[in-house]
């Protein structure tokens, strides 16, 4: 025997159904490895925006889960990214709301984020005068500690790395700085 299903059950479905798509659709196109290739070929049209990027060239303002529980104060959100990213072993603090945020790792006149500080990426990037890894003639031969743990990152900033120096003016940096 069939379940008739009502109107209203019927209309809820698909308003559901509608959302999923719409979140599907929007955090496909959060991260360039998810683009299609109409996307791809725009992206590569277009000069890269530094302040889009995180001095390690993470699109923190269009990927980062973190960032996103911080601009829409989901406490919930903030609670499960401390758990999973085990800030508690990390940082030595206990869960607290108004600790676990992040305003990229160029926040302007927001405070930063517990550990930050302390990024080895952040610091040669900030001492050498460079917007993002991108511009840093050593990318492809550095050895930070940091990009064993994020390799793919570090491919994505020498693919991104490729498209800046077909950019007008664009040139590459030394390190002058310690590493």
């Amino acid at each position: 025997m069939e379940k008739q299903q009502s109107r209203r059950g019927f209309l809820k479905q698909c308003a559901q159904f509608g959302g999923d798509c719409c979140a599907l659709l929007a955090c496909s196109r959060g991260l360039p490895a998810m683009e299609g290739p109409e996307e791809k070929q725009e992206r590569k049209q277009k000069p890269i925006d530094f302040s889009k990027l995180s001095y390690c060239g993470f699109p923190c303002t269009q990927a980062c889960e973190l960032y996103k529980a911080t601009l829409e104060n989901d406490a919930k959100m903030k609670q499960s990214l401390y758990d999973k990213w085990g800030w508690k072993e990390k940082f030595g603090i206990d869960y607290d709301p108004e600790k676990v945020f992040c305003h990229t790792c160029k926040p302007g006149d927001k405070p930063m984020k517990v550990g930050m500080a302390e990024c080895a990426i952040r610091k040669c990037a900030m001492a050498n005068g460079m917007e993002a890894c991108v511009q840093c003639k050593n990318l492809a031969a550095c050895d930070k500690e940091y990009w064993k743990k994020w390799p793919d990152l570090l491919e994505f900033n020498k693919q991104n790395q490729a498209r800046y120096l077909a950019e007008p003016g664009a040139a590459l940096r030394e390190v002058k700085a310690a590493r």
